[in-house]
């Protein structure tokens, strides 16, 4: 099209939509609304890119609430993006440090860095016309109030730590701070610890502590099974196949006890020990029970070097008293107890935190509001990466318009739906289990393979590992 004068028209001005931290889900974000021919602005409020997964050993902190030793708990194959693969060099169970690499890689393979704007500081998120949002963020000193069509906010689960309120926390005379502070097992040589919470970072932290303190103690409410790292020599999430998703939920989940105590039983451990050293084992439930992944725990255990105890009553001096009437002379507590979900730029009326979560359309797009989406909220059941990225496939063509959702009477009937699902009864919020919620966002966006097209993936996708690329095997085209 020429017009009057003889010149082009100029082109349309693309769409800008804010996108609120660069860290896993930012980044995976950004990169689908570029796919999408929309300019993405994301704001990260730290120095550097890639979220919690940065750690700089010359900070008296870290810079963050990553410790030295982290290693990630899913395995490799389960953890890259969908068109962009892991290093095969890089091993099963990556170190902190290679999956920020992986993190700043990915954003310059796809040209993200010109659209993050670092050391930013969303301070408030407000409607504006025509279904806009109005922010105001802070860079130094510098205010700056802009107009955007959408807001996708990615600033992430982990950012303010949950500590307990007990009983005499103004009286202990010892340490006390959450795993957010934990960096390294120096400082506590030789004293006496309490780690309390048997998740991921609790059990790494107590292994880790239980070979330089003068004692340990695990304190833990209800208890967890803990999973090897590798299961038939094979890491453990390798075992979650489709073939498996396809069981009933009931035999699905009596084949995977039955790995699990196989596993068990080579370690030369039962559950009967553990339970004499004061370890409950909770009904195993593949939605409820808490599934920790570990590799010396359970022997540490059986040694004595690490002992079990029940939840945390209160405190007394530097006395740590537990619901079994027990108490423990400590030096340090160190509380594993997760983190308050807060989103301080959201006004309370705008959303409502209810018990940690929020009520979000398959736990993405508010329910009133679809300009305003939530990418990496969920608590996944295996490598969150994935569930991120395919968030954000979803996202970008419904604020591109090139995909609707459904009704607001649907939308809120699919949040009342979720209440009554398995998962729903998790002491965990808003858990999904990573196969069957990218399957359930994969339908939507129709980029589920047709696997008789592709003879030769079809073992790996029916028997092998998740990944995130078979979701490419038949993807539309690129609309950027």
């Amino acid at each position: 099209m020429v017009s009057e004068q003889g010149m082009a028209p100029p082109p349309p001005e693309r769409r800008r939509v804010a996108v609120i931290g660069a860290g896993v889900s930012g980044l995976a974000a950004a990169k689908c609304l570029l796919d999408e021919s929309i300019e993405p602005v994301v704001f990260e409020q730290a120095p550097h890119i890639g979220g919690l997964w940065n750690y700089d050993e010359a900070l008296p902190d870290g810079g963050g609430v990553m410790y030295r030793s982290l290693r990630t708990n899913t395995s490799r194959h389960t953890l890259a993006f969908s068109d962009f693969p892991l290093p095969k060099t890089m091993p099963d169970f990556p170190q902190h440090s290679e999956v920020l690499q992986y993190l700043r890689d990915y954003a310059a393979h796809f040209g993200l860095p010109p659209y993050i704007h670092l050391n930013t500081v969303v301070e408030s998120v407000e409607s504006a016309a025509q279904g806009q949002w109005t922010l105001r963020t802070r860079t130094g000193e510098q205010v700056t109030t802009e107009t955007f069509e959408a807001v996708v906010v990615c600033s992430g689960r982990d950012g303010y730590p949950l500590l307990p309120q007990l009983a005499g926390s103004d009286t202990f005379a010892g340490q006390m701070l959450h795993s957010s502070s934990y960096k390294g097992p120096e400082v506590f040589a030789g004293q006496r610890v309490v780690v309390a919470g048997v998740g991921s970072s609790g059990v790494d932290i107590a292994t880790e502590l239980s070979k330089v303190a003068d004692r340990l103690y695990l304190s833990t409410e209800q208890g967890a099974w803990f999973i090897p790292r590798y299961v038939l020599k094979r890491p453990y999430d390798h075992q979650l196949t489709r073939l498996a998703e396809r069981l009933p939920y009931r035999l699905r989940m009596f084949f995977f006890q039955r790995l699990l105590q196989f596993e068990y039983q080579r370690m030369g451990v039962t559950s009967r020990q553990l339970q004499a050293q004061g370890l409950p084992l909770p009904r195993f439930d593949l939605w409820s029970a808490r599934l920790t992944p570990c590799n010396d725990l359970l022997p540490r255990i059986l040694s004595g070097a690490i002992r079990v105890k029940p939840r945390i009553e209160r405190l007394e001096g530097r006395h740590v008293c537990f619901a079994d009437g027990s108490a423990v002379e400590a030096d340090a507590i160190i509380y594993c107890t997760g983190y308050a979900l807060r989103f301080p730029f959201l006004s309370g009326a705008l959303l409502e935190i209810k018990q940690n979560g929020v009520d979000l359309y398959k736990h993405v797009f508010h329910p009133d509001l679809p300009t305003l989406a939530f990418v990496g909220f969920c608590n996944v059941a295996g490598s969150a990466f994935p569930v991120a990225e395919i968030q954000g496939r979803w996202v970008a063509p419904v604020l591109a318009g090139r995909m609707q959702l459904p009704s607001r009477e649907e939308r809120h009937a699919a949040i009342e739906r979720y209440r009554t699902h398995p998962s729903h009864r998790s002491p965990v919020p808003m858990q999904v289990q990573l196969l069957e919620y990218a399957e359930d966002i994969a339908a939507i966006l129709k980029v589920r393979p047709h696997i008789w097209r592709h003879p030769r993936a079809a073992p790996r996708w029916f028997l092998g590992p998740f990944t995130a690329a078979h979701y490419r095997l038949d993807e539309p085209p690129k609309h950027r």
